[in-house]
């Protein structure tokens, strides 16, 4: 009798467990991103990995398999309706309302060109059957475009980052590396100034996004992805990607007209990297880009 009372009292306790953390938010990046693991199969499974990480894509594997197939003609400067399919490699789909929210959205899509001057931040949205997904761009570079896909299955609360890709008919442009941090666009100009030194591989180097009108008249932030700002980083191979966010993720309480937009990148190897910032000044939508080098 005891012991089947040991047992009832240890299943409870299992059960009472299993609710508490089903219960735990799953929309907040500071519950879901916090480090990676590798599972019994020798895999590498993304637990919320750190903001600060580039990620070479061959590296990284997950079980489940997106497939992109353009629903229109591509064509530079056409704008051109994607549909995308999330199955397992066993085949279950990837359901809309089993992908947590994380930074107000449920799948974000980082697509750029292998000349990493058109970059698009996408958020795929369901339709038809389960693990259907449709998205809308519009090429502006011919040749190649890379997908990385960035998200959470509930089922494991793990940060899922998935690479795919499509082609633009024409001549594809190399990149272009440069050495500017700074930027000018619509009577602004943006600085991602390093604040800790030059960057080295296989550091942590921090910088801060800063913007002034030529006029010197107010810049007002708004927040986008419940962010002032997102910073998303390809390098010159098109290998991979990162997908940076404030050191300071809290906005309630900033000053919209000066936030704190210091970000932290760990570079593992050296080489040219194209830095897009994604902010929202003056209720204007800004996509500015940097040519940095890491030593």
């Amino acid at each position: 009798m005891t012991r089947n009372w040991q047992i009832a009292l240890i299943t409870l306790g299992c059960l009472g467990t299993y609710f508490i953390m089903r219960s735990l938010p799953v929309e907040e990046c500071s519950f879901l991103h916090y480090g990676d693991y590798v599972n019994s199969e020798g895999v590498i499974e993304g637990c919320g990995y750190e903001e600060t990480e580039f990620f070479v894509m061959e590296n990284i594997r997950f079980p489940i398999i997106p497939m992109i197939t353009p629903l229109d003609s591509l064509e530079v400067g056409k704008p051109a309706r994607f549909e995308m399919s999330l199955f397992t490699t066993t085949g279950k789909p990837i359901r809309w309302e089993a992908i947590a929210v994380s930074h107000t959205e449920r799948i974000h899509a980082m697509v750029v060109d292998g000349s990493l001057d058109d970059y698009h931040h996408l958020h795929p949205q369901p339709t038809g059957p389960d693990g259907h997904y449709t998205f809308e761009m519009t090429p502006n570079r011919p040749g190649p475009y890379s997908i990385f896909l960035d998200f959470i299955p509930l089922v494991s609360s793990r940060r899922t980052l998935l690479a795919s890709g499509f082609t633009v008919p024409g001549d594809p442009v190399a990149p272009q590396p440069g050495h500017s941090l700074e930027h000018r666009e619509a009577g602004l100009t943006f600085t991602f100034v390093p604040v800790t030194g030059q960057a080295l591989s296989g550091k942590e180097a921090r910088f801060r996004l800063t913007v002034k009108a030529d006029d010197r008249s107010p810049t007002r932030f708004a927040p986008v992805m419940d962010a002032y700002a997102h910073v998303v980083a390809f390098d010159e191979e098109g290998s991979g990607f990162a997908h940076l966010h404030p050191q300071n993720t809290i906005i309630e309480g900033q000053d919209p007209y000066d936030p704190d937009l210091e970000f932290a990148f760990f570079f593992e190897k050296p080489g040219y990297y194209r830095v897009w910032a994604q902010m929202v000044i003056n209720e204007r939508p800004i996509f500015a880009p940097f040519d940095l080098m890491v030593l």
